[in-house]
């Protein structure tokens, strides 16, 4: 099935790109903002709100995607390229959404998907409360399919993503999962009527609460069956990321607030871009080229 994508995880430089070769008549929905290139014949439009309308557009958007769908057809008779790239400095991993299932992932993970996946977001601040004190997300990209059919979902990391099926039963193994690295997982299958979110997110810590004060470990997200609801045939299926996206939010962060005192308390977009690449060095050597050169000019 999806034969007509032709899609391929390429590693340049150590760098995920997410490459297709659309075959004639095959389509497929994108975030518009990983879009790296793409052949000239190839239509770009936006699609329908799906199946519920406007509300799963707003849904999306609130939960970090776009509000509308991006399609991208072939409608030639030649096969034609298509690129995209991450969100951030991470990896692609490529999932199948089985009929009837229900996925949630982290806000901005979302790349690619088939054409027959409803792409909406989970605002549900109540049920995502055990994860947001475990440190994670409040707000989620939900995926599922809007057929009887299986789809696909391209995913992107912070880094590494690693897959993990845990056990859960009477002898429930246990995952904890530190702040900001949850990607996502499976949250409910219908056919099997397991909800996995409900059931077995839950607040934990590695070694006791009052330990954890002092190793900054007493609130991890905890996966595993604290209720004994399954069976040992049930495996929560969960993705995490090598990187933490909160350093990277706490570094950025640190940076805004040293640029404020520095400069009386006014940002400037250059001097954060600045900090972060060593741009104020490049700079200084850009003029002393462009003195050299004009004193040889002369």
């Amino acid at each position: 099935m999806f034969s007509g994508l032709n899609d391929e995880i390429e590693t340049i430089n150590g760098y995920n790109i997410l490459n297709f070769n659309l075959e004639s008549n095959t389509s497929l929905i994108i975030e518009s903002t990983t879009l790296n290139y793409m052949d000239g014949k190839l239509i770009i439009e936006p699609t329908k709100m799906s199946n519920t309308g406007f509300l799963s557009g707003l849904k999306r958007s609130i939960a970090g995607q776009s509000f509308i769908n991006t399609q991208v057809t072939n409608k030639t008779n030649n096969k034609l390229k298509l690129s995209l790239s991450p969100t951030l400095l991470g990896t692609i991993n490529k999932i199948e959404i089985l009929p009837n299932q229900i996925w949630r992932f982290s806000p901005s993970s979302f790349i690619a998907c088939t054409n027959n996946i409803l792409v909406s977001g989970n605002l549900n601040i109540f049920s995502n409360f055990k994860a947001a004190i475990g440190g994670q997300n409040i707000l989620y990209v939900e995926i599922s399919t809007t057929n009887q059919e299986s789809g696909i979902v391209w995913i992107s990391s912070h880094g590494a993503m690693q897959k993990h099926e845990v056990k859960m039963g009477k002898d429930s193994e246990k995952l904890l999962i530190n702040d900001g690295v949850f990607v996502g997982m499976l949250s409910e299958d219908k056919d099997k009527k397991m909800d996995y979110w409900k059931y077995f997110v839950n607040v934990g810590s590695a070694n006791g609460f009052f330990k954890g004060l002092l190793t900054n470990t007493a609130l991890l997200m905890n996966i595993s069956d604290v209720k004994q609801v399954g069976t040992d045939d049930v495996k929560c299926i969960v993705y995490t990321q090598s990187l933490n996206i909160r350093n990277l939010n706490n570094y950025i962060h640190s940076i805004v607030v040293n640029t404020v005192n520095q400069n009386n308390n006014t940002v400037t977009i250059g001097n954060i871009v600045n900090r972060l690449t060593g741009g104020e060095d490049n700079l200084i050597k850009l003029n002393k080229y462009q003195n050299k050169l004009n004193q040889l000019n002369i």
